[in-house]
């Protein structure tokens, strides 16, 4: 039976991972489990940890930094394997492709069982040659995995595949509570999610842009903070030249962006590749009308029926996605039946449910 656990992820920033981590450790430490989480570095701002729940820096030193690469890496595994040992969990999990990597090295000679964690879209993290040679080689050898779809699963060979789980993200706690369904919808189309270029926030707004022609009594509330690819400075340039300043607003990072969308008239994500989103996952428990794009790998798919619980549409499509937004706008009484239907994803992603998989999933693969 499994006692003791260890997390391994690079840092506990603020991400859709980070989030699932330190949800998962402190369910587990509320349970009586003895529960770590080991990261290379600590973030400015991050999520934290719960009661119980002991952190653990593998890091490097300022002079190991200054190693070369391959030092570096050899160094890393190095630290993981030292915490390992004198830890001596009964499981690890790691989340994320580096961190995978390294928990499998340095836990295999110590007989230590991984379970490593694919947080994105493999299609694009795993294109290049080298890494589907050494993600093949490694994960093989790691005593399961734990995906977020099964398009995700696929892309890995079989014998990953056949000993892999598909399992959801555990909601946010605060998305749980059932407020019902608001009395009255503010004029106003939301998006959450950092700015990224694998959000498509461009496409958002040029979609908005042919929506708000028939709708300019609506706004569109981008909240999520800037990732310094340029891409939200790209979008704003874009909404200043095409007269919408007033209509589209960038809201940047809320903590209580749950209840700054929560009376909102539909939620969209405009993704062109996302792993299993949370933001998406935390509208539809809100109740919230939502688009989604169909994008790889698979996620959005994998919580909408279309036209029962949300709409999908298809990526990179402005005109579909504006028409979309005119659906859920003047067809209220479908949107709120979708919304309603949307909200008993809080059923199928409490924290409490998915921790309970990630732990049978867990045994299973530990004492067959």
């Amino acid at each position: 039976m499994i006692k003791k656990v260890l997390f391994h992820i690079y840092s506990l920033s603020k991400g859709g991972a980070e989030r699932v981590v330190t949800t998962l450790a402190g369910e587990m430490a509320r349970r009586g489990l003895e529960v770590c989480v080991a990261t290379l570095t600590r973030g400015e701002k991050e999520y934290p940890l719960a009661e119980g729940v002991r952190r653990l820096d593998v890091g490097l030193s300022e002079e190991e930094e200054k190693k070369g690469k391959i030092g570096r890496v050899r160094t890393r595994i190095r630290h993981l394997r030292d915490c390992l040992k004198k830890e001596k969990p009964d499981v690890v999990f790691a989340f994320m492709q580096t961190a995978n990597y390294r928990a499998v090295m340095a836990a295999r000679p110590l007989h230590i069982p991984v379970i490593i964690s694919v947080r994105s879209d493999p299609s694009v993290d795993y294109a290049g040659k080298m890494q589907k040679k050494l993600s093949a080689y490694l994960y093989k050898r790691a005593a399961g995995a734990v995906f977020q779809t099964e398009q995700a699963r696929d892309f890995f060979p079989a014998e990953v595949a056949e000993k892999a789980a598909v399992l959801l993200n555990p909601l946010n706690p605060r998305c749980m509570e059932d407020h019902g369904q608001p009395a009255e919808r503010r004029k106003a189309i939301v998006s959450v999610g950092r700015h990224h270029e694998a959000k498509d926030y461009m496409t958002l707004a040029k979609a908005f842009g042919h929506f708000h022609k028939d709708h300019p009594d609506y706004t569109l509330e981008i909240y999520g903070g800037d990732s310094g690819d340029n891409t939200r400075l790209c979008v704003q340039e874009y909404v200043h030249a095409h007269g919408l300043d007033e209509a589209i607003l960038f809201m940047g990072d809320r903590e209580d962006v749950d209840r700054c969308i929560a009376d909102a008239s539909a939620y969209v994500l405009s993704s062109k590749y996302e792993g299993m989103p949370n933001a998406l996952m935390e509208a539809m428990a809100l109740g919230l009308p939502v688009i989604a794009t169909d994008c790889p790998c698979g996620g959005p798919a994998a919580l909408i029926r279309d036209g029962e619980n949300g709409l999908l549409v298809e990526v990179k499509n402005p005109k579909e996605m504006a028409a979309a937004m005119t659906k859920m706008i003047e067809s209220p009484e479908d949107a709120e039946r979708c919304g309603r239907e949307a909200a008993k994803l809080r059923e199928l992603a409490s924290t409490e449910r998915v921790t309970d998989e990630w732990l049978a999933y867990a045994e299973k693969r530990i004492n067959g």
